[in-house]
């Protein structure tokens, strides 16, 4: 049967299969993980920017679309089952051993027995990816908002020393603080004052007793 009418064929068959899009970022995932539920362990997927489908069996290689075309899910199994024909039963092109695998992957398929653990896993990770994002725009969200509070504080001082308010706050403010600076000047003086006398009490001491040593020895010398 040549490929058109294979082609043909399987969009008649398998609507519900060609009618579920892949994104970009999950067809490899998709494709790998179908070919290893169906017993192919070492599948090779590229993507082509020219936008079809197709299937390398000798080297368990497949080809899909790049990002900038669709790709269903009916073409993946398209160019699995290839190789699945490929090894199982030693089918090369679109012969009437392809359509055997084609159809019994697309009804297991559509049987839901593969798909839904594969869909629950992507659904889980691009919720933890998402949740990862959200959480990270969130800590954006309060650095922006903590950025901007402190700007507008520093715009609001800039705005309130311009008023006279401010200006007669800070005398004050320098008035209280020369005052604080004379008291400590006032209290160090006097304990300065303090010590002045204590010493000089000290001095006067000594000299009186050196006076009353020196009488007595003059005394000593006459007699």
């Amino acid at each position: 049967m040549g490929a058109d009418k294979v082609y043909a064929w399987e969009h008649r068959q398998f609507k519900w299969h060609y009618a579920v899009k892949i994104a970009y970022e999950h067809r490899r995932r998709v494709a790998v993980d179908l070919a290893k539920r169906f017993g192919i362990k070492d599948l090779r997927v590229d993507l082509d920017t020219r936008g079809g489908g197709r299937a390398f069996v000798m080297q368990r290689r497949i080809r899909l679309p790049s990002w900038r075309h669709s790709c269903s899910l009916g073409l993946i199994l398209h160019e699995i089952a290839h190789v699945y024909d490929w090894i199982h039963l030693e089918g090369n092109g679109h012969r009437a051993t392809f359509k055997k695998c084609m159809i019994k992957l697309a009804i297991e398929t559509r049987a839901m027995r593969y798909l839904p653990p594969i869909f629950a896993q992507i659904r889980a990770e691009e919720a933890a990816r998402f949740a990862q994002v959200r959480k990270g725009h969130v800590r954006a969200q309060k650095a922006q908002a903590a950025a901007q509070r402190a700007v507008d504080r520093r715009l609001a001082l800039k705005e309130r020393k311009k008023t006279p308010e401010w200006r007669l706050e800070r005398a004050r403010a320098r008035v209280k603080a020369l005052g604080t600076r004379i008291k400590r000047l006032q209290t160090a003086q006097r304990k300065a004052e303090r010590q002045a006398r204590g010493l000089e009490r000290v001095v006067a001491r000594r000299v009186s007793e050196s006076a009353g040593s020196d009488t007595l020895a003059v005394e000593v010398s006459h007699a």
